[in-house]
């Protein structure tokens, strides 16, 4: 029986689903993505009309031209089954071994045979063992499963969020004015340039890897110039702007002229990085529509210390400049490290298909990128919408913070950096939940399902009460790490007890969000979210903080205002996942993977 024949097998890694994260430069992973809501029948035939019938090459044509660079694996790799592809794929070996840990803890013996190999057992084993419902797992095994898959998560996230950090970090100990600015510029970057950059480019984590299972791999490639040169176009007045009207442009919505004039600087020195960035992010979503997700990974462990050293050097050489100048530098070295690592860091055999992603470059086409963009605008404009939509829930607070006084901004961006720090590791719970999750529910298991998501979401609850505890015992020593000017130490110790509150609260909407991801609904959290930020959170922080007697002028209404959606979010997204009928979402996910997908 081939994989492709089994119904009872796992399906879901967790480096897929970390790779499916979007990121912002300050601020939170997304929780709910574009590509959650869209499915695959929305865009199904979108790959074989139109333009793309201009250089509609053969799979094998383009697999013979690369061959010379890419070795004789990648000539040979479409003669290969499907199964004898992926035996090479870390993605494949990671989901056999929580295959074969499972059958360990249920003293299930693997049926060797000689017509499979190691992994073939295992899978043909858990197959039969899952349809005769004798896989079945506890509290500790499900424990023992997310500490383990959650770990290496924290850490990439972590070294993400660094590269925001660090910059208010350096740039803190130069004075309030100055990290109330780099807050400010973020602010203004975030809602301007980053979510317009990864809303558009989610459209390739439909239509990529749509193209590649359709062995259309020059479409991979084609796709990615198009949205490459769609993001510059649109980019490109927006970096105008940043570069000669930034302080026009802030001005507008920041009170304070001196913060304003930094901030502009801070867009001004960024902007040339800024395309680095494009590339970065449409070249990892490129690789990884091919199943190669190791990569970028790779290039984020080289580029976070390289970003923390050119802060921290630049910083003391130049001032407030070294901050946007180092970071604009490192989003080109992470281009380049991607590019490099494409081209010299990756063997076709080591990739889950056995072909090098080269073989997806059909070369460029100038010409073919710069037109017939609706399809990919079909799908980046909700994306577009979605994510700015998130953005501007989380960067809304620090705009309303600048109205409070310099003090307050300088304040708020230490906030709003550890609860984006401390914020990763329930996070990252969540993403590995959620896998666990989707991988039961597609083996027809639904009590196993069941299990994870109470497991999960008490793990959640316990590391929400751990990060409580960081933020307040700690809140001088945090706030002194971040500045030395006394006014914003005292602000931010008045208002931390909020924040360490509302970690509580951020875990389990965390956690919930990635059991209803895993469930399959990720509908209902997107709807929760977004009426709990904008309905009530948001108009709530405005009513406290400037119309309240007792917060009147203070940062606490802002985050009581935050705590409170987040703890409506938190709790019915709790409720829709503990209390699911995972029956019907076994039947579900049965359905979702017979699907065809394009």
């Amino acid at each position: 029986m081939s994989s492709a024949d089994r119904s009872h097998t796992f399906r879901e890694s967790n480096v897929k689903r970390r790779a499916s994260v979007v990121y912002g430069s300050v601020g939170k992973g997304g929780l709910y993505l574009p590509q959650d809501f869209i499915k695959p029948s929305t865009v199904r035939g979108s790959t074989a009309d139109d333009e793309e019938e201009e250089e509609e090459d053969e799979a094998d044509n383009v697999v013979s031209e690369y061959a010379p660079l890419l070795g004789a694996s990648a000539s040979t790799a479409t003669t290969h089954e499907p199964t004898k592809m992926r035996r090479h794929s870390s993605v494949h070996r990671e989901l056999v071994q929580q295959e074969r840990e499972l059958l360990e803890d249920n003293n299930i013996k693997v049926v060797h045979s000689p017509h499979r190999d190691a992994d073939g057992d295992v899978e043909a084993t858990f197959e039969d063992a899952a349809k005769d419902h004798l896989v079945a797992t506890t509290s500790l095994i499900e424990f023992k499963s997310l500490v383990k898959s959650s770990v290496p998560l924290v850490v990439t996230f972590l070294l993400q969020n660094s590269l925001s950090t660090v910059s208010v970090f350096t740039v803190g100990h130069l004075g309030a004015t100055e990290l109330a600015a780099v807050s400010m510029g973020a602010m203004t970057a975030n809602i301007t340039g980053y979510a317009t950059i990864q809303g558009i480019a989610t459209a390739l984590d439909t239509l990529c890897p749509q193209a590649f299972g359709a062995k259309k791999y020059h479409l991979v490639g084609t796709y990615m110039q198009k949205c490459i040169a769609l993001i510059f176009t649109i980019m490109l007045p927006i970096l105008l702007v940043w570069t000669f009207w930034g302080y026009t442009l802030i001005t507008l919505i920041l009170p304070d002229k001196e913060t304003a004039k930094l901030a502009a600087v801070y867009l001004q020195y960024i902007a040339p990085g800024i395309p680095g960035y494009i590339l970065f992010e449409c070249g990892k979503r490129f690789l990884q529509a091919q199943g190669v997700y190791h990569i970028s990974t790779y290039v984020l462990l080289f580029g976070a210390p390289c970003n923390a050293v050119m802060n921290y050097y630049l910083v003391q050489k130049l001032g407030y400049y070294g901050a946007p100048i180092a970071v604009a530098i490192n989003y080109w070295l992470m281009a380049g490290g991607l590019f490099l690592a494409t081209i010299y860091g990756i063997k076709a055999e080591d990739t889950p298909t056995g072909l090098h992603p080269l073989v997806c470059w059909g070369g460029l086409n100038v010409r073919v990128a710069f037109k017939a963009w609706d399809r990919l605008a079909y799908l980046a404009i909700p994306g577009l919408i979605m994510l700015e939509a998130e953005f501007l829930a989380f960067e809304i607070l620090t705009l309303f913070a600048s109205y409070l006084g310099t003090i307050a901004l300088a304040a708020q961006s230490i906030g709003t950096t550890m609860a984006s720090l401390t914020y990763q590791v329930p996070f990252a719970i969540g993403i590995a939940s959620s896998t666990r999750i989707a991988n039961f529910l597609g083996a027809g298991m639904g009590e196993a399902a069941k299990k994870t998501t109470q497991v999960a979401m008490a793990f959640g609850l316990a590391i929400s009460f751990l990060n409580f505890f960081a933020l307040y015992i700690f809140q001088q020593e945090i706030a002194q790490l971040f500045t030395s000017d006394e006014r914003v130490i005292q602000t931010v110790k008045d208002v931390m007890w909020l924040i360490a509150l509302m970690q509580v609260s951020d875990a389990v909407n965390a956690n919930s969000a990635g059991c209803l991801r895993g469930q399959g609904q990720t509908k209902i959290g997107g709807i929760v979210n977004l009426v709990s930020y904008y309905l009530v959170g948001l108009p709530l922080s405005v009513y406290l903080s400037f119309h309240n007697s007792v917060y009147k002028g203070s940062l606490d209404g802002l985050w009581i205002g935050s705590t409170v959606a987040l703890t409506l979010i938190g709790v019915l997204q709790s409720y829709f996942s503990l209390f699911a009928d995972f029956d019907k979402l076994c039947e579900d996910a049965t359905n979702r993977t017979a699907e065809p997908t394009v």
